[in-house]
């Protein structure tokens, strides 16, 4: 700490406009001292006056001088000051602080500053008191800094709020390219796929289907990634604001921190955006249908099956909604029993009217009409869900419906739980399912509204191959022939849920495989004969090769 002499020493080596020791001290003619750059930026301030007539002032003395006066440097006085810097080395810096604030005096009058001026936004002398802020708003530094200080403080919790809000937008944002990506890469594998069973002529269409999807991405990725730059922006404004914000609330000096106050950015106004809805399955829809009519024509043109050398092959070969077979019979069945998956009703989603039994693999629509509570999933036709979904691979499932009619089918699990109209059901009456009605006297395959009528004699049992990886769902009649009845060629986002629909007084029944065995609960005793036998001379024909 420096002592009583040489404080006062140090009082006198003080320059009245920036109110620390001489640097570079120079003299004008009134023979008062200031720092070089410290009285020259005075009077560069002065000649930059509204005042036509230039007259500079000295500040110290208030004595004023036509023309700006040449400055003398005064080397003895600058060398006392780096002698008495010298001796203030082992001296802490930064000491003494709250005595340099108060000691700074104003830039007009020279006397210290003892009020806040609220109309003009800066310190005030006394003289400045009595003369120019004598009708202004006058307050202490500490009490203008108290009110200032709280609402700095609370501006900053909102913008540190607001921008955490931000930063969860924007990983909402980047889940939602992650999730743009992956269903567009699933859509274009699968057009991708349908394309390699078409004429090396529809190239064409396949790179255009491609481009489209890659389009589509395209936008969304671009609409996705503004609105990311855009809640970026937001969050940089929001971090600007804080950063000046903070190094006010640290600043020591009063008059400094409400000087400054008034540069203080603004956080900004931060907007909501709309979620984003990306649909491909819409945008790809006539894609879809073009190539369906296309298999249909290609396959209306292909020669007759006994034009065409045969061949033995594993699996059925099928071309748009007709099924080649190149097996024998049963055969074939047993190669589809591979995948044979066992199913079970959802109760939750099983219409009022409807009654499960025998562990949920039984579904009957009884004419008593007795009603079961209602459930947000329940649907108001006469509709139930199984509880298995399949998102890949192949998979298989026989059911046995007696009764007048039923329906058969596949859905997304989001179908509608609401009836359409005058309409019984709604499976196969938009683009979320498919159906195969089983009526009186004939089939009606559904899709979309379209009926597609069936002249095949009725069975009892009804087998559904659904392979998620190829997008290929057909129906079989089961009985001691193994009869295709209708297939569809599709594109679509997995799972799939298996669904039926039960008219009154009918009853469907979900075929169990037993384990360890190769009878299937429900079937009857005939077929399972005929099969065990085909299937043991399956056995007898592989045997060599093993």
């Amino acid at each position: 700490m420096a002592s009583g002499g040489s404080q006062k020493l140090e009082d006198k080596l003080t320059c009245c406009i920036c109110l620390e020791m001489f640097t570079a001290p120079v003299t004008t003619p009134c023979g008062h001292s200031f720092c070089e750059k410290c009285i020259n930026s005075y009077w560069d301030k002065e000649a930059q006056g509204p005042t036509e007539q230039k007259v500079y002032f000295c500040p110290e003395c208030r004595k004023d001088f036509p023309e700006r006066p040449e400055l003398s440097k005064t080397v003895q006085l600058d060398s006392l000051v780096e002698l008495l810097r010298q001796g203030d080395t082992q001296q802490a810096p930064g000491t003494e602080l709250g005595t340099t604030v108060q000691r700074k005096r104003c830039p007009r009058h020279g006397w210290p500053l003892e009020l806040y001026c609220k109309n003009e936004k800066r310190g005030i002398c006394c003289e400045c008191t009595v003369k120019e802020c004598r009708d202004h708003g006058r307050v202490l530094f500490e009490e203008e800094r108290k009110i200032k200080d709280e609402s700095v403080r609370k501006t900053l919790e909102e913008t540190q709020k607001e921008a955490k809000r931000i930063g969860e937008e924007i990983q909402k944002v980047e889940q939602q390219i992650a999730a743009v990506k992956d269903s567009s890469q699933q859509f274009k594998s699968k057009i991708l796929q349908k394309f390699c069973h078409i004429m090396e002529a529809l190239k064409g269409c396949q790179r255009k289907a491609v481009e489209r999807i890659e389009s589509e991405q395209a936008l969304a990725l671009g609409q996705l990634e503004e609105s990311w730059n855009r809640l970026q922006h937001q969050l940089e404004v929001l971090a600007e604001h804080d950063k000046k914000a903070k190094e006010l609330l640290t600043c020591a000096d009063n008059v400094k921190f409400l000087e400054e106050l008034p540069y203080l950015p603004p956080p900004g106004n931060s907007e909501i955006l709309p979620p984003l809805v990306f649909d491909l399955a819409t945008s790809v829809l006539t894609t879809t249908q073009f190539l369906n009519e296309i298999n249909k024509l290609l396959q209306e043109a292909t020669p007759p099956v006994a034009d065409i050398k045969s061949t033995v092959s594993k699996e059925p070969k099928i071309i748009g909604k007709k099924v080649e077979l190149r097996l024998p019979d049963n055969e074939l069945r047993m190669c589809l029993l591979k995948n044979q998956q066992n199913l079970t009703f959802d109760p939750s989603t099983a219409n009022k009217y409807l009654r499960l039994s025998d562990l949920d693999r039984k579904a009957a629509h009884p004419q008593d009409f007795s009603k079961m509570p209602n459930e947000p999933q329940r649907f108001e036709p006469w509709q139930v869900l199984c509880v298995q979904k399949f998102s890949q691979g192949s998979n298989y499932w026989e059911v046995k419906i007696s009764g007048q009619s039923a329906i058969v089918g596949v859905a997304y699990e989001r179908i509608c739980r609401n009836k359409w109209g005058r309409q019984n059901f709604t499976i196969g009456q938009d683009q979320l399912s498919w159906g195969l009605h089983v009526q009186e006297d004939c089939y009606v395959a559904w899709h979309n509204g379209e009926p597609t009528k069936i002249k095949e004699p009725l069975c009892k049992f009804i087998g559904v191959s659904l392979n998620c990886d190829h997008g290929i769902l057909c129906f079989y009649g089961v009985d001691d022939n193994m009869k295709p009845l209708h297939s569809f060629d599709i594109i679509f986002s997995p799972p799939l849920v298996p669904i039926f629909w039960l008219c009154e007084g009918t009853t469907v029944t979900l075929c169990q495989k037993a384990e360890g065995q190769g009878q299937i609960d429900g079937m009857p005793a005939d077929i399972q004969t005929t099969l065990t036998v085909v299937e043991k001379q399956g056995d007898k024909k592989t045997a060599p090769k093993q």
